[in-house]
């Protein structure tokens, strides 16, 4: 890390009085002095540790990417998740000129094609289904292929980026390579050779397809960069099941479902960035309301005398939820999508997922919102969910969840505090605000795929560095 950044200077840390086990109560008569002395211990310890600050280092590290579901994440149940049990297996499909031609002529490289087709889910049926990438365009970014199985608690990845994807431009031509670079398969292939991904034994219910985008050309290095992507849904028209194409000869018979999809990466809605084709025992339907929802976890540390930095004294996961309609006529026979409405936001809710220190304190939330610790954990039990006393559960434990009354927070601007009850005479209520730009923080905003530390463990370096971007909702298509 590069610690000769510019010097931390004139910046006011907010004074607190919230102890973690082991760390020093903030209890004297002369409050006023000992909390300054806090502050400028905090201060110093967190310099010794990570280094000077640099004054446009933003606390805010989420990529603000949005998850989507046919119900929303806040109703849906828990008990309905479980590990997959399916068989994924790998073969190889020859694609052959008269589907690719089809394909070629249904969606023009940068032309608008969304009309070629409808937003869609699938629902599974007993069986197998098979996904073949038929066609790679010229793509500026790096994605992933991946679904979402209800009943599965994990997201299953299908294909990375060219992949074991291969084309010949002529009849018994040598077969060459599609990489993750930016050029695709050329629109006169011939044929193209790609693996046939085959699932068996998936929970019968829906499913929907997305890509998981990165700002990049090239495939992530490293834990941070894995993290910030930008999920391009089936459910919201980033993929469309296209319309009238014949059979592909690699489908095995007349006995099963097939479908071309077409991808779009970014926002020319020519839908040609990926192509896959699904066969076997399947059906696909229209969605009719789709929710976005979209996360931010927060961390708060203590202003204790010590140096650990765990941010886990209070850790709140925080959530907007929008719902889209879509509408759907019968036109000419034919259902088909004449318009959307929204998306609009309809709920804003929090979950309490850790809370240590010995000291009372309440998460206020926009204007409204409070959550006060004491209500709702026995004060004599402290470290829930930081590791102290076993494994931390980062998937399932959930202190409280409460909604956001008013919906007034404001994610961009993190209207965030949290007041802690100080010690001793005269030493009040204390309140810890996100930090500015620059500021030595004590709350940090990461997304929720971020685990927080155990106990007395402080947070990686490259979290306080500044080489980890500022991800704004304009780095990212709609």
């Amino acid at each position: 890390m590069n610690k000769n950044l510019l010097k931390f200077g004139g910046m006011a840390i907010v004074a607190i009085a919230m102890a973690s086990c082991a760390k020093t109560d903030l209890y004297d008569e002369n409050s006023e002095i000992l909390i300054s002395q806090h502050k400028s211990d905090y201060q110093a310890n967190f310099v010794k540790k990570y280094g000077e600050v640099d004054p446009n280092k933003s606390w805010d590290m989420s990529a603000n990417a949005p998850r989507y579901s046919l119900t929303p994440i806040y109703e849906a149940s828990k008990a309905s998740t479980r590990t997959a049990s399916y068989t994924q297996t790998t073969s190889t499909a020859i694609v052959e000129q008269s589907t690719l031609q089809w394909f070629f002529a249904n969606t023009p490289a940068g032309q608008n094609n969304r009309k070629k087709g409808d937003p869609f889910y699938v629902d599974i049926a007993e069986g197998s289904f098979t996904i073949v990438p038929i066609f790679q365009g010229n793509a500026s970014y790096y994605w992933e292929l991946w679904m979402h199985v209800d009943g599965i608690s994990e997201d299953i990845q299908i294909w990375k980026k060219g992949d074991d994807l291969k084309y010949r431009e002529t009849d018994g031509g040598q077969l060459k390579t599609v990489g993750t670079e930016q050029a695709g398969i050329p629109r006169n292939a011939f044929e193209v050779s790609a693996p046939a991904i085959t699932f068996s034994g998936l929970p019968e219910g829906s499913m929907y397809f997305y890509l998981r985008m990165w700002k990049s050309t090239e495939k992530y290095t490293n834990d941070i960069e894995k993290s910030h992507y930008t999920q391009l849904s089936s459910l919201k028209q980033r993929m469309i099941v296209m319309k009238d194409f014949t059979k592909p000869s690699c489908v095995p018979s007349d006995d099963v479902s097939y479908k071309i999809i077409g991808c779009e990466d970014a926002n020319d809605n020519d839908y040609e960035d990926l192509a896959f084709l699904i066969y076997g025992n399947f059906g696909i339907n229209e969605p009719v309301k789709v929710y976005e929802e979209i996360p931010k976890r927060y961390m708060v540390e203590d202003l204790g005398s010590t140096d650990d930095f765990d941010f886990n004294d209070v850790v709140v996961d925080v959530w907007n939820s929008f719902e889209t309609i879509y509408n759907y006529e019968l036109i000419n026979g034919e259902k088909s999508l004449v318009n959307t409405t929204g998306p609009t936001l309809i709920k804003q809710w929090a979950i309490v997922r850790a809370a240590g220190g010995t000291i009372d304190f309440t998460i206020k939330i926009g204007n409204s919102t409070t959550w006060t610790k004491s209500q709702h954990v026995d004060p004599v039990t402290t470290m829930v969910n930081t590791g102290r006393n076993g494994a931390i559960d980062y998937q399932n434990k959930i202190i409280d969840q409460f909604d956001i009354v008013n919906k007034d927070w404001d994610s961009a601007n993190n209207n965030i505090k949290i007041e802690v009850d100080g010690r001793g005479k005269n030493l009040g209520v204390y309140n810890i605000p996100f930090p500015k730009k620059g500021e030595i923080p004590m709350i940090l905003a990461v997304d929720t795929s971020v685990n927080w530390m155990y106990e007395r463990d402080g947070v990686p370096e490259s979290w306080i560095d500044n080489t980890q971007p500022e991800h704004k909702k304009e780095d990212y298509p709609d």
